[in-house]
C-alpha cells in the first residue's frame, strides 16, 4: 500500500502522518481528527493500545509525548511494531506486550487513556469494557474506533467476501449505548455514508485525480447529511466512540 510522506494537520497542533495510520488512510484521517483534538496534550500521559497490530497508532501517540503501552495477541506483529517504533524513534517511549484486552495484566487506575481500532468487534463488548474501566485512572477516557453494522455496500461486501466476518460483534447504535453504561460519560461520531463511493474510482477505475476529488465531495455531503439527519448515522461505516471515566 501506498504510503505517503505528508503529514497533515489538525485542530489541536498535533499532525498525522498518514503513513502510520497503516490502512485506508484517507478514511481514518477524518477520524483522527476527531479523537486526537479531545485527548488534548499527550505529554506524559500513559496510554493503552488494545490490538497494536505493526503499531501505527501506538508510534503516532509517543511521538506526540505519550508513553504507550500496545498489546496484541499475534506476536510476529508485536515484532513489527516495535520495527516501527524504533524507526520512528521513540523505541523507549512504549512498550510491546503479548495480552489479552479481555485479561488485562493492569493494576486499577492505571491509564490516562485506552484506544483502539477495530478490536472491539473481536470481543464481547461488555467484558472488555469493564477491563477498560477498570485500568483507567479516574478522569481518563476510552477511545474505541469500530466498524458498523449496518452500511448496505460494507454488509454486502461482507457477505461475499468475508466470510470470518460472520462472527464478529459488528456495532448498531444500541451497542455504542450499552458501553456507555459502565463508563459515567459518552460521546460518539459517525463517519463515512456515501463517502465510501469515492471507491469506484481507487479499486474499480483507477483515476487518482477523481478517487481524491470524489472522496472529499462526498464527505461533505456526508457532513451535512448527518447534521440535517441524525439518523442516518446507524448507516455509516465506522464510529469513534470516546468513554469518560
Amino acid at each position: 500500500m501506498h504510503e505517503p510522506d505528508a503529514s497533515k494537520p489538525i485542530d489541536n497542533d498535533c499532525t498525522v502522518d498518514t503513513d502510520l495510520l497503516l490502512w485506508w488512510e484517507d478514511f481514518y484521517l477524518p477520524v483522527f481528527e476527531y479523537i486526537l483534538p479531545k485527548m488534548g496534550n499527550l505529554e506524559g500521559k500513559k496510554v493503552l493500545e488494545l490490538g497494536t497490530g505493526t503499531g501505527g497508532t501506538a508510534t503516532l501517540l509517543a511521538k506526540q509525548g505519550a508513553s504507550v503501552v500496545g498489546i496484541d495477541l499475534l506476536p510476529f506483529r508485536l515484532k513489527e511494531a516495535k520495527e516501527r517504533a524504533n524507526r520512528h524513534k521513540v523505541f523507549d517511549a512504549v512498550d510491546f506486550s503479548l495480552m489479552d484486552a479481555t485479561q488485562l495484566a493492569f493494576q486499577d487506575n492505571t491509564f490516562d487513556f485506552i484506544i483502539s481500532k477495530s478490536v472491539l468487534v473481536f470481543t464481547e463488548h461488555s467484558e472488555t469494557a469493564k477491563e477498560c474501566y477498570r485500568v483507567l485512572k479516574p478522569g481518563g477516557k476510552a477511545i474505541f474506533m469500530e466498524n458498523m453494522r449496518n452500511h448496505p455496500l460494507v454488509w454486502l461486501y461482507r457477505k461475499l467476501f468475508l466470510k470470518y466476518s460472520r462472527g464478529l460483534r459488528y456495532f448498531a447504535i444500541p451497542d455504542i449505548e450499552a458501553i456507555g453504561q459502565h463508563f459515567e460519560e459518552m460521546e460518539h461520531r459517525e463517519f463515512h455514508l456515501l463517502s465510501l463511493g469515492a471507491l469506484f474510482w481507487k479499486r474499480i477505475i483507477p483515476i487518482p485525480f477523481f478517487y481524491r476529488w470524489s472522496f472529499q465531495f462526498l464527505k461533505s455531503v456526508d457532513d451535512k447529511l448527518l447534521r440535517l439527519f441524525p439518523m442516518l448515522k446507524r448507516f455509516c461505516w465506522i464510529t469513534a466512540m470516546i468513554f469518560h471515566k
